[in-house]
């Protein structure tokens, strides 16, 4: 972990996903997002969960008719393929420091045929190499737990255009947890090279300290909780199996999953909209 108040650099969220990214894609799904159920008695998948998720996020990014919109921290591309198909207008720009995820979203585009509109780039979220002003939307969509927030936000102000949106899904602090609970969080991060999590009026701050103008924030904690719970099971129920493929090598990534501060409910999840002044 980088020193510099526990946020982690370009270099260590490459090699964190050079690592995760065949695992969660095993012990979760090739969408690396939170899954929304929208009660106890909901019984969507893995995926259908990370759908819904995703379709919020697009509900609140508007009328996307002609937009050009920018996903900082795209993965693999999933969530922007279902906003092609449901806007057939829209050209994206994803964006993300590991190649392996740029690579394999640009193979899936060409696949699907919309290479034409959705295109994926390698370059650092915080030093993004396009024009100011130059995107109507940005989707920051689990990316800046892996971030310094306000160096990020204000790289976001930057590249969006005057009246442009921004909507964000984070990892946050729904409430101060106990000093107990806190040492858990803090380990968490540090294992999973995360930045520190903020609480709600830590959030806000950085929200206005980027410049840009709050529309939204909405938790939805108790949606997205079943997240950990899922992973935590399907870890405990193949763990051997796992180990015995990838070898032992393995075991402390597995153990990060299974951490008692990925089940605690003070890690919450919130989703942010906010907009460029102009």
């Amino acid at each position: 972990m980088s020193k510099d108040h526990g946020i982690p650099d370009a270099e260590e969220t490459d090699q964190y996903y050079d690592v995760v990214n065949e695992i969660f894609a095993e012990l979760w799904d090739e969408n690396f997002h939170h899954g929304y159920w929208d009660s106890d008695e909901d019984q969507s998948s893995n995926r259908e969960a990370c759908d819904k998720l995703t379709d919020l996020v697009i509900e609140r990014s508007g009328d996307t008719s002609g937009a050009r919109l920018l996903d900082v921290g795209c993965s693999i591309g999933l969530p922007v393929f279902r906003l092609a198909g449901k806007s057939p207008t829209v050209t994206v720009v994803g964006l993300s420091n590991n190649a392996a995820q740029v690579n394999e979203a640009n193979r899936r585009s060409v696949e699907l045929g919309l290479g034409d509109r959705i295109t994926f780039d390698t370059a650092d979220a915080l030093d993004m190499p396009y024009d100011d002003d130059s995107f109507d939307i940005v989707w920051v969509f689990e990316t800046l737990p892996h971030l310094d927030r306000l160096a990020a936000l204000k790289e976001v102000n930057r590249v969006l255009k005057p009246g442009g949106r921004v909507v964000i899904g984070d990892i946050y602090l729904n409430a101060q947890p106990n000093e107990h609970d806190l040492a858990l969080v803090r380990e968490h991060e540090a294992t999973n090279a995360f930045s520190p999590f903020l609480l709600e009026h830590e959030y806000r701050e950085v929200i206005a300290g980027s410049g840009l103008e709050l529309r939204e924030l909405k938790d939805i904690s108790a949606q997205t909780y079943r997240t950990g719970l899922r992973m935590n099971e399907t870890v405990n129920e193949r763990y051997d199996e796992l180990v015995a493929r990838y070898s032992e090598e393995i075991i402390p990534l597995l153990d990060v999953v299974r951490d008692p501060a990925g089940r605690l409910k003070e890690i919450g999840y919130v989703l942010v909209v906010a907009h460029k002044a102009g």
